[in-house]
This record gives C-alpha cells, structure tokens and sequence, in this order.
C-alpha cells in the first residue's frame, strides 16, 4: 500500500516510528475515542502525540480525495499551521499520512502533539457552579470574535472543539477538529449562524449574546433572537436527516 505523507523538520527522526505505527494501528498507543473516527494517544519517547484515524471515505469521496480535494488529514495539518501562524492556539501538528490502494485515497491519519487540557466548552456550558464560568465563557465569546475578525469560518464549531487548558492564573483556548473551514470576511449574518451546533440553552445564549454585542457593538436582543433561530434551524434538519437516513435503511 503506497503512502504521501509529510512531517514538519523537528519530528522528521520520529518518522520511522511513526510508519510502524501507521502500519500496525490497531496494535498502538491508548485509544481515546472510537466513533467514526479513531483517536489515539502514543508515545514516543518523551513525546505525548494524539493520532486521528478517520473515517475510511466511500468510493466517490475516495475519487474526491485523490483528485480533486485534499484529505481530511492534509486539510487539518494544513489548517494547524495556518491558525498557529495567526497565533490561534491548537495542538502542535507534527504530520499527516493518505496512504493509497488501487490508486485511491484508502485511509487518513493526522498526528499532532497531546494536549492535556482541564475544560471544553461543554463542561463549561453545563456546569453552572464552575469557578469563573462567566469569565471562561466571555473568554470563549472573545476567542470566536477572533476566528472572526481573522476571516476564518470554523465549520464544526461546536462544545467539543474548543479546549481550555490553564496556565499559570490565565487561560488558553485551543481549536481542535480541523478539517472544516473556510478562510473569508464573514457577514453579520454569518458570524451568528457560526453559533448554531453549540447548543446553547437561554442561559448561556443570554450570556453569549452580552459578551458578543459588547465586541461588535449591536444590540444583545437582535443578537440572542437570531443565534436561537440559527441553532433551532440547524437542530430541526439534523432531526430531519436522521429521520431520513433511519426510513431509507429499510
């Protein structure tokens, strides 16, 4: 099975293990998560690296990968260089692997360093007697008006993909789950509807409304009415996929 792959200068001694990890995959390291794709946590001396595994993509997403679009892996070890160079905070990517069978893209993996961070933003969200829950959720208000300001659309925006990680007595919000974005000035419009996968109930939407106005200067109220109608569109046809996708299994 052939493979492409490419690894940042200071990993490239790594990248004999790496190989051997790649090809005895399920063999290695701890697992994380296993769902449509796999995680996997390994170390390799003193180095604490998370690998993703996705999804292996169906023959036409194959045909897309190979000729026409970059893999999900290429596309998150792209997107980590291009955010840190913009100083927003994500794991260190260290490399990305296709390997290839009957000229296809077969599999992808992406491999960055671990991160061992204290919150995600649905712990935040959930845990209302959290120390400094309003701080950390301004906080994250503030570190989407950034993504903004930055002209990025960050697609799978949603509670699991921001981490926060504590230092010292401040705290850093790292992006995780790449693969999706797009790189360009947002709308109004379009800044809000990039709300809708968190899952917000009034609550928090109240509080993520105040934080939001005061950085855009335009009103709360406008603000919370149009975030909740982005988030209950989104949830109603996501419901109605499932629906869809479970009646054409029979």
């Amino acid at each position: 099975m052939n493979k492409s792959f490419f690894i940042l200068d200071n990993y490239k001694e790594l990248k004999p293990k790496l190989d051997y990890i790649i090809d005895n995959f399920m063999l290695s390291g701890k697992l994380i998560k296993h769902s449509r794709n796999t995680i996997k946590k390994i170390k390799i001396e003193n180095l604490n690296l998370n690998v993703k595994r996705f999804k292996r993509p169906n023959f036409f997403n194959k045909i897309i990968y190979t000729f026409f679009r970059l893999s999900k892996a290429h596309r998150s070890f792209n997107y980590a260089k291009r955010l840190a160079n913009l100083g927003i905070a994500t794991p260190a990517p260290v490399c990305y692997y296709d390997t290839f069978k009957l000229g296809l893209v077969y599999q992808s993996y992406y491999f960055s360093e671990n991160l061992d961070y204290d919150y995600d933003m649905e712990f935040v969200f959930e845990n209302k007697k959290l120390e400094n829950r309003d701080e950390l959720i301004k906080r994250f208000t503030q570190f989407t008006h950034n993504l903004h300001e930055n002209r990025i659309m960050f697609l799978d925006h949603s509670r699991s993909n921001t981490l926060i990680k504590k230092i010292n007595n401040d705290y850093r919000f790292y992006l995780v789950d790449l693969n999706r974005m797009k790189f360009k000035t947002l709308s109004f419009n379009e800044r809000l509807k990039n709300f809708k996968r968190l899952k917000m109930n009034d609550e928090v939407l109240e509080k993520v409304s105040g934080f939001y106005s005061e950085l855009i200067k335009t009103d709360k109220r406008l603000i919370f009415n149009k975030i909740k109608k982005y988030s209950e569109n989104f949830e109603n046809s996501r419901k109605f996929r499932k629906r869809l996708k479970y009646f054409f299994r029979f």
